[in-house]
Parts: structure tokens; C-alpha cells; sequence
């Protein structure tokens, strides 16, 4: 079956599409990391932006912390923060959205967000 996403330039995104646009644009790690180098994002706008699911947002992300180091960059991650009361995920490793608050146990929690500056 052939599934059909509509864009705001009403031309369908097929498989098909999404191959011939990946050889014009690059792969989607290389369109992420340039978004990133423009402005910080969240990973719900990443994957909008790129039409992707939020949890394979989380796995480029990754692999893109790990490579752009030898590009002379690196990947600024400014962390979730429990909107109840304040909590900063400082310490955290993983990419993902925390459940809940370790303090409040609130599950309101802001969104990481992301960004590619040059190194120091």
C-alpha cells in the first residue's frame, strides 16, 4: 500500500520522493546537523522538519555527537527541565525525553534542545 504525506507545496513525499531528495540533499544526518548549525531545535521540530519519527531523531542525534568532533564542532545540549518545579536533567546521558521528575514526580517536562557550535 502507498501512503501519501501531504506538504505545504502539495507535491506527495513517496519512498521514491524521499530517495531522490536524500541524492540532491544529502543524507538526513547531513540535513539535520545542518539545521543545527542554523538554529537550537527540539527534537518534536526536528523531526517535523524533517519528516521523521521523533525516536529515530534521538538515534541521529547520537550518532551525530559522536562524529562532528572531527569536524571541529560540537553539539550543545541544552537539557530538560521539570516545569513543575524546576528540576534540570543535568547529569543525563541519554537523548530521550525523562518520564517524570525524580524530585516532584511531575510528568510536565520541557524538552532538550540542540544545537551545533564550533569548538573550543
Amino acid at each position: 500500500m502507498l501512503s501519501w504525506v501531504i506538504r505545504n507545496d502539495a507535491e506527495p513525499r513517496t519512498n521514491h520522493n524521499r530517495q531522490q531528495q536524500a541524492k540532491t540533499l544529502g543524507t538526513i544526518r547531513q540535513e539535520l546537523a545542518e539545521l543545527l548549525k542554523e538554529k537550537t531545535l527540539d527534537a518534536k521540530a526536528i523531526s517535523k522538519l524533517l519528516s521523521i519519527r521523533e525516536k529515530e531523531v534521538f538515534a541521529h542525534l547520537a550518532h551525530i555527537a559522536r562524529t562532528i568532533g572531527t569536524e571541529g564542532h560540537r553539539l550543545r545540549i541544552n537539557p530538560c527541565q521539570c516545569l513543575a518545579c524546576g528540576f534540570t536533567f543535568k547529569k543525563r546521558q541519554r537523548f530521550s525525553r525523562p518520564g517524570k521528575c525524580p524530585q516532584c514526580r511531575q510528568t510536565r517536562i520541557r524538552p532538550a534542545t540542540y544545537r551545533i557550535e564550533p569548538g573550543s
